[in-house]
């Protein structure tokens, strides 16, 4: 596993760019310069879209972060709320990406599951990091009821819909999501949200961090809401 770990750091860590998945590169844009394609573009097949493997499997802007900066503090500010030894079930995990930034920051082993229900994000997980982190595709809902961890963990993966449940309001998915973490919890869950203080049309699900503070503390007692990562984004945490 550390050698794998230590070839992948030297991927995720380089201040190269990787391509987006419909973008040719070339000299000008100061992509990488030897690469190519891994295999022919092929026709779409339903819905399915074509994106090149290195960008699905390395690029931060695959599952959702701008550039690896932002994605590792996103991630750094999680960590600091569980301790040494505890366990992580990681809602809406995509790549898997979490194990990677725990080992390199971290000197212990973290026992991670990380559970999607996108099966481009979760094969090209196990591809990249060779089957050595627990992944699991499937949607949240459908976990088995025996499967628990210490913590439940969701980095930012309730600020899009991508789901197919047409009925649910973005409020109510949202708690839905909260209570199904909950359930697979030993300790606590822990959600990173975006807030609507700035006023942004951003394209996210952006959520007023008050109402879902008031809401949180009649329904579930024991949280806490921290506003000092971002004015972004805030952390809601629930204990049991």
């Amino acid at each position: 596993m550390e050698d794998v770990l230590n070839k992948l750091k030297k991927i995720f860590m380089s201040d190269k760019v990787i391509p987006r998945g419909k973008e040719w590169p070339d000299e000008r844009t100061g992509v990488l310069e030897d690469w190519a394609p891994s295999d022919e573009l092929t026709a779409l097949v339903e819905d399915e879209e074509v994106v090149e493997d290195d960008y699905l499997q390395y690029a931060p802007e695959a599952v959702g972060y701008a550039n690896r900066e932002l994605q590792w503090n996103a991630y750094r500010a999680i960590a600091s709320y569980f301790p040494e030894g505890d366990s992580i079930l990681d809602f809406g995990c995509a790549r898997g990406d979490f194990k990677l930034f725990h080992a390199s920051e971290y000197s212990y082993e973290l026992d991670y599951t990380g559970v999607d229900m996108n099966p481009h994000l979760i094969n090209a997980g196990i591809e990249v990091y060779e089957n050595r982190v627990n992944l699991i595709q499937s949607d949240w809902f459908s976990l088995p009821d025996d499967m628990k961890r210490d913590w439940c963990i969701n980095i930012g993966s309730s600020n899009l819909r991508y789901d197919a449940d047409i009925k649910s309001s973005d409020e109510e998915y949202l708690k839905k999501t909260l209570h199904a973490m909950l359930k697979h919890a030993e300790k606590g869950i822990i959600s990173l949200l975006t807030s609507d203080i700035l006023k942004t049309d951003d394209g996210l699900i952006n959520r007023n961090p008050g109402d879902i503070l008031n809401w949180a503390q009649k329904e579930f007692g024991n949280v806490a809401l921290d506003h000092s990562f971002s004015k972004e984004l805030f952390i809601l945490v629930i204990y049991k």
